[in-house]
């Protein structure tokens, strides 16, 4: 069938569909801008994460500095806090040079050992209080034991250097003398 032998029908349905044009709209980018888009995305990105890191970077290292003058100078206020009880000793001493009294010197002495425990208590530094307690190895360092008539085996008959704790951590052990209870004949 030629198209003069076409139902009228067949002809009408060719005619009435409209032919598309090739209408490409200015506002949908093209691959290349795509492309463009999405590198320039990535660039600008690239560099806020360079730009976080180095800012991270320089946080640690300014922490870290700051760690270190703490450390190093963490014991200024306990220093500050002993030199008068330095001083207290030093006029003890030049009291003793002059005067020959034994008994002021002694006096001297005691006043300076009373500032010092006041300083050291200041910061929250105790004695380990050992005579006459049950031997305690977290505590106490045995040096000796010594047969005792009057105490239990294992208690501390002698402190030979005192003990001191700061806060809840032993700093030095107190240094005793232990009973190994009564001689044996």
């Amino acid at each position: 069938m030629t198209d003069m032998e076409q139902p009228e029908e067949i002809q009408n349905q060719t005619e009435e569909v409209p032919v598309e044009e090739n209408n490409v709209t200015e506002e949908s980018p093209t691959v290349e801008e795509q492309l463009q888009t999405a590198i320039s995305e990535r660039d600008e990105n690239q560099d806020r994460f360079l730009r976080s890191q180095a800012e991270l970077d320089n946080v640690r290292k300014r922490h870290q500095k700051e760690m270190e003058l703490l450390r190093q100078y963490a014991a200024a206020p306990f220093i500050q806090d002993l030199l008068p009880a330095l001083d207290n000793l030093k006029r003890a001493v030049d009291a003793a040079e002059s005067a020959d009294q034994v008994g002021d010197l002694k006096q001297g002495v005691e006043m300076v050992a009373k500032q010092l425990i006041d300083v050291l208590s200041k910061h929250n530094v105790t004695a380990i209080d050992a005579l006459g307690k049950p031997f305690d190895p977290n505590l106490h360092e045995a040096l000796q034991q010594m047969p005792s008539e009057e105490h239990p085996p294992m208690t501390v008959i002698q402190e030979l250097e005192q003990g001191f704790i700061l806060n809840d951590r032993v700093v030095r052990p107190t240094k005793v003398i232990v009973s190994s209870g009564p001689a044996e004949a």
